[in-house]
This record gives C-alpha cells, sequence and structure tokens, in this order.
C-alpha cells in the first residue's frame, strides 16, 4: 500500500521529477505533471486514498485522484469500486463513506442487502410496475448493487441514480410483493 507522500514521490519521479516536499499532516499532494497510470496502480491508488481519507461520493473520490495526478472519469472509478468491492459504511458521525471490504467471498447476498437496505434505504413504494426506493444522498447505487446481486428471479433490472433507484418487475402484482419483501429485509 501507499501512503499519500509515497504516492506523490511516485507520481513525481514516474514524471521525472525531483521528490516532492514533505507534507503536513491531511494537506493533499497536488502535482501538475500528469502520468500515466495503469489499471493496477490506480485501483492500488484508491484503495489508498479510501484507507486514509472520508469519500463519500464516486465525484469525491474522482476530485482526489485528479489531486494525486490520477485523471479519471466517473465511471472508470465506478467500475473500479464495483471491482475493488468497495463498500458503503456509516463514520461515527453518521456519514456515509467509502472502506475496503473486509466480507469473505461468497457472502449471504440477503444479508448484504439487508445491511444496505437497513443502513441507507429511507422509503420504498410502488409505482405501476416498478418499485423506487429513495436512500440517502449518494447511496442509491450501493444499494442497487446488493438488490442485483440477490439475483431474484422478478427483478428486471434496477437503475440508480444518486439518492433514487428503481426495481423494475414485470407488473403491479409483482411490484407490490417486491416492495414487501425490500420492506421486510429493510426491517429485519
Amino acid at each position: 500500500m501507499y501512503s499519500m507522500q509515497s504516492v506523490s514521490a511516485l507520481v513525481a519521479s514516474t514524471a521525472g521529477e525531483g521528490a516532492p516536499a514533505r507534507l503536513k499532516e491531511g494537506a493533499v499532494a497536488r502535482t501538475t505533471k500528469r502520468v500515466p497510470m495503469s489499471k493496477a496502480e490506480r485501483q492500488r491508488l484508491i484503495q489508498t486514498v479510501v484507507q486514509q481519507r472520508d469519500i463519500a461520493t464516486q465525484r469525491e473520490l474522482v476530485h482526489s485522484l485528479s489531486a494525486l495526478g490520477c485523471d479519471v472519469t466517473q465511471a472508470t472509478v465506478s467500475r473500479d469500486i464495483r471491482e475493488l468491492d468497495l463498500q458503503k459504511v456509516r463514520t461515527h458521525l453518521g456519514r456515509a463513506k467509502y472502506v475496503l471490504s473486509s466480507r469473505e467471498r461468497p457472502k449471504d447476498p440477503e444479508q448484504a442487502a439487508r445491511h444496505v437496505l437497513r443502513d441507507f434505504a429511507r422509503s420504498v413504494v410502488v409505482a405501476q410496475h416498478t418499485v423506487v426506493v429513495r436512500c440517502e444522498i449518494g447511496t442509491a447505487s450501493t444499494v442497487a448493487r446488493q438488490i442485483d446481486n440477490l439475483n431474484h428471479t422478478d427483478v428486471i433490472g434496477t437503475l440508480a441514480g444518486d439518492d433514487t433507484l428503481v426495481v423494475i418487475v414485470a407488473d403491479v402484482e409483482t411490484a407490490h410483493e417486491m416492495k414487501r419483501y425490500l420492506d421486510r429485509l429493510r426491517e429485519a
């Protein structure tokens, strides 16, 4: 694993610059020289950033990586989060943040869905053949991923925004059954 100082040094040395000045605690390492970074290096950097900072959203992660000389899109960060199996948890102040997964694979998908629904889902309502789940800001994609991982036969798919996700099912009756199922998971 890299520290923020070693990441800054890595970026600077790769760019052919001298060693950077020591950073004060909590300072952000910035570089004006952009260096191509392999996927493995970028993912190691992401792991380091989420270990050392409270990163609540993909946008915050994109900005932190950019400050360290790694220009990346939100779509790439989203794929990296999925591949690294980063999880969202609550800080002691109640704010969401990404953490490295300590889960052993495979984990019971229903237990994982129960956990994120209980922590982040605020309401579940039926709208025709869809179930709309309102979540805390920045957590809808995490909840949608866990619902997808259930591999429930009635779920055609999910679509997530920042604080709302939609579970698409075949008909109104199935939507009501899915709402009851998600409510049971939320309240368990």
